[in-house]
């Protein structure tokens, strides 16, 4: 009996281990909220200046096109500071999760399957910071010193979160966060016409994030479960 009751347990915390991270999947939801809440941000702001600025018969879309626009400065505030609120509110996140029944990790060798490694999404948030910055210094803008500091915060940060992160949904999250923040600094080159790809970049990451969300909800059910495990589990009689 005990030895059973000792494979149950062993079971129950392998899982627990499994559903914990990212928030036991709060974190995708979290992430979501900061990225909407950029998006719908960056297209009222792109829905007013249309209103101000465009031509008669000018379509929304050819008016992004045609017209240099740069973010304000609340914009650009709002986009540097995404990927910086996000990691924290995960971290305050998986900290009211630990408190529940503790930190459990699983060991990489007992995975049903291989992972991809945990440098891959902050390399890209870097590799692409680099890019976006050559650009901005290539264009030799007024605003691009201003750009390209935010940007290469942005990748700096990402060096911190892939550090600390081992687990892949987390890093999906904080890599959905960053790129478009990135995207939207790049717009500070007025010349550049990002605001028309900075809407397609958006949904692409929308549509990103609604698959995370799923993930998010099957991790979360699944740590329910194992919380009512875990709550229906009596001591062991000495």
């Amino acid at each position: 009996m005990d030895g059973e009751r000792l494979e149950q347990m062993k079971d129950v915390t392998r899982r627990y281990g499994r559903y914990r991270p990212c928030g036991a999947g709060l974190g995708v939801l979290w992430g979501g909220l900061l990225l909407g809440t950029l998006g719908v941000l960056m297209l009222q702001w792109t829905r007013n200046e249309y209103t101000a600025r465009a031509v008669e018969s000018q379509t929304f879309w050819r008016f992004l096109r045609d017209t240099p626009l740069m973010p304000p400065a609340w914009l650009q505030l709002a986009a540097l500071a995404s990927p910086f609120i996000a990691w924290l509110g995960l971290l305050t996140i998986q900290q009211g999760v630990d408190r529940q029944f503790g930190a459990v990790t699983v060991d990489s060798a007992s995975r049903e399957c291989p992972r991809r490694p945990r440098w891959v999404m902050p390399s890209f948030v870097v590799l692409l910071a680099c890019l976006l910055s050559a650009a901005l210094i290539w264009a030799d803008r007024a605003a691009a010193a201003r750009g390209v500091a935010a940007m290469l915060a942005i990748a700096a940060w990402a060096l911190v979160w892939g550090r600390r992160s081992q687990d892949q949904l987390t890093l999906l999250v904080m890599f959905a966060v960053s790129v478009p923040s990135m995207y939207l600094m790049a717009a500070t080159d007025p010349q550049g016409h990002f605001a028309a790809g900075n809407l397609i970049i958006f949904g692409s990451y929308f549509v990103l994030m609604m698959w995370l969300l799923l993930q998010g909800v099957l991790r979360f059910a699944g740590f329910l479960k194992v919380r009512a495990d875990l709550a229906g589990m009596q001591p062991v009689d000495e």
